[in-house]
């Protein structure tokens, strides 16, 4: 079935994955794409992807011409068709976690906070960097659930968050200090690209989109968990780019009109409580 008012954005839900799996195989084989123009396929994992590649073989002799992606990276990639980014995301744990390792070595910014300065004290290289691995996985937690807070670091303002104590408003302050480090650093110091994304997107007619060189479809396999950010970023794409999720429900029953205890209440006083437990 469509979603809301994307055009080209599809969705098919399944309890089985082999189900999901026999699907994703006939609308690959229903494409029939330009030779010259591989598949999108998006997977969760390289075992997801190993079993896509192994059953498209079983069934056409052979898996060509398919490229798989993560989520992530196949938005980035995106991203960089509409605004002017780098090639490989610098916002990626991976790579982001080298600034946030250099900025804990720096005296000046870690020794104006204390309670970071007071575990770098006593911490050697590699507890230093294993926390600017956590630090960077963090940052992109915020970057994909609470971007809010983000904008709100950038603008020099704190965090929309309610009741804070002095420890959390500690490490809060230091958090928004390293955020405008870094990304000062990158060279996104305003917004982080995939806000410019949605508001350049937002004022290009489709032929422009078309002209950008943004895939024709792209199937999104099995995910355990899809962010907002990222649907937001697929619906926009669905304009011109057929987006077929495929999505796999642990229940075989029909469970989106469920409701609370207190609600089904409401409802069984008015004789409407059928199929809504």
């Amino acid at each position: 079935m469509a979603i809301g008012p994307a055009r080209m954005l599809h969705l098919t839900f399944s309890n089985r994955f082999e189900f999901l799996l026999e699907g994703l195989l006939e609308r690959l084989a229903q494409e029939r794409p330009d030779p010259f123009v591989a598949q999108q396929v998006i997977v969760p994992s390289m075992a997801i992807e190993r079993r896509v590649t192994l059953a498209l073989a079983d069934r056409e002799g052979i898996c060509a011409n398919v490229e798989f992606a993560f989520l992530a990276q196949w938005l980035w990639r995106q991203i960089g068709r509409i605004v002017k980014v780098e090639k490989d995301s610098p916002f990626a744990p991976e790579v982001l976690a080298w600034r946030v390792y250099a900025a804990l070595g720096d005296p000046g910014f870690a020794g104006s906070h204390a309670r970071l300065a007071a575990y770098l004290g006593s911490a050697d290289p590699v507890m230093r960097l294993d926390l600017a691995r956590r630090i960077a996985q963090l940052l992109e937690h915020y970057i994909t659930y609470r971007p809010r807070f983000l904008a709100a670091w950038s603008a020099n303002r704190r965090a929309p968050i309610d009741g804070l104590d002095a420890i959390a408003a500690e490490d809060e302050r230091w958090q928004a200090a390293l955020w405008r480090r870094v990304s000062q650093e990158i060279g996104a110091a305003n917004e982080h690209p995939s806000v410019t994304f949605f508001r350049q997107i937002a004022t290009l007619e489709e032929p422009a989109l078309r002209a950008a060189g943004l895939p024709g479809a792209v199937h999104v396999f099995c995910l355990p968990s899809l962010p907002r950010l990222y649907l937001d970023m697929l619906r926009q794409l669905s304009r011109v780019t057929r987006i077929d999720l495929h999505v796999l429900n642990p229940c075989e029953e029909y469970w989106f009109e469920v409701v609370d205890r207190k609600r089904l209440g409401y409802l069984a006083a008015k004789g409407r409580a059928e199929h809504h437990e």
